[in-house]
């Protein structure tokens, strides 16, 4: 049995399915987890519980005069260890790297820096790094281990940061929920669809994930086909998803607003015909380029069976090498591909199980990573 302390400022482990998965792991093995983190009515921290789990909230900043949310959990992090036995701490964010980097020095513990976010690296629109950019990119240099997505996050690593030799591990951005094998019927019931092939964009909504120019294009799909918008946290008020939200589309788009636990979004992606994700490069970067097993929702596609449609990038073309999906170079393509995929939908479910259990699949690299720091 360990003793884990996680560090993770923004309140969303919901959303992150690998950091997730590695928390779920580690509590069946029965090791104990305390969690500190920030308290937001915007996120749902967590969808689950766990006897060895503990969450100690501090309270996010909402005053100018009040002290900084950072300082918050560095403090509440300092009198933990200082009052605790701890055998790792993970820092699972940004800040919360910074903050595991500096007081595992103090206190002679060893730091698993979590890779939620490739680092920042200067470029030609980002030329100068901030103290915190600085600070996280320190924090990696030192780690005792790293844990990220894949070998295109292992790579640019190696090639742009100082780390260790041997202290990388990977593990794709997949969810701990049983692969799901079943029928689905969830959103059919929920918007009393019939007949109707369904496209499903589930999970993180914004500019990055070219949202406007998806609903755009749902213009020109034939009536059948209807686009759902599946949202991981409450948006009212972003004027980004205003102005789509509040857009007529002609009854192409559907939204579908209400969170669900993590075993409940499984029937809700298994229930669509297609799924979607489409990334930025213009937006994210390299971020994007090398998005490789990072993208959480077409993990998700895949191990519900749904097909996939995403952005034709370097690392994402292992879906045409399992031909599991497509890859459009442009959001005009995506009709074309729809149709493809509904033709032969079978076989593209069947390959995009075996990509799951073959590339994604959590298990074998929760084993690893386990024997690592054991």
């Amino acid at each position: 049995m360990s003793r884990i302390l996680l560090i993770l400022k923004e309140p969303f482990l919901d959303r992150i399915p690998s950091l997730k998965t590695l928390v779920w792991s580690f509590l069946n093995r029965n090791d104990h987890i305390t969690l500190i983190t920030s308290e937001s009515k915007f996120f749902t921290l967590i969808s689950f519980q766990h006897k060895n789990l503990r969450v100690i909230k501090v309270k996010q900043r909402s005053r100018k005069i009040e002290i900084p949310t950072s300082i918050k959990l560095f403090i509440s992090t300092f009198n933990y260890l200082l009052f605790n036995s701890v055998d790792y701490v993970i820092g699972g964010d940004a800040l919360g790297n910074i903050i595991a980097s500096r007081l595992c020095q103090t206190f002679k513990k060893k730091h698993i820096f979590f890779v939620l976010e490739y680092p920042q690296i200067p470029t030609s629109r980002h030329p100068h790094l901030s103290h915190a950019e600085r600070a996280e990119n320190k924090a990696l240099c030192h780690a005792d281990v790293i844990i990220t997505h894949d070998k295109w996050h292992e790579a640019f690593l190696r090639q742009h940061f100082a780390i260790r030799a041997n202290n990388v591990l990977h593990l794709p951005n997949a969810s701990f929920t049983p692969e799901f094998k079943g029928e689905s019927d969830f959103l059919q019931q929920s918007f009393h669809l019939h007949d109707t092939t369904i496209i499903l964009h589930s999970g993180g909504f914004g500019i990055w994930f070219k949202c406007k120019e998806l609903a755009e294009c749902t213009r020109s799909w034939d009536d059948n086909v209807k686009l759902v918008f599946h949202l991981s946290h409450d948006l009212m008020g972003s004027p980004y998803f205003e102005e789509i939200y509040h857009n007529d589309y002609h009854g192409k788009i559907l939204w579908s607003l209400k969170s669900v636990s993590t075993f409940e979004l499984d029937k809700l992606v298994a229930s669509a015909s297609i799924g979607i994700a489409l990334y930025s490069e213009q937006e994210l970067g390299y971020r994007a380029t090398y998005m490789g097993l990072a993208a959480g929702k077409i993990g998700n596609y895949l191990k519900c069976g749904v097909p996939v449609i995403s952005t034709r990038l370097p690392s994402l073309t292992y879906l045409e090498e399992f031909e599991c999906g497509i890859l459009v170079d442009n959001e005009a393509d995506i009709s074309h591909a729809i149709q493809k995929i509904i033709v032969d939908r079978e076989t593209y479910s069947s390959n995009a199980r075996k990509c799951y259990n073959e590339l994604w699949h959590p298990d074998r690299y929760i084993r690893d990573i386990y024997a690592a720091i054991k």
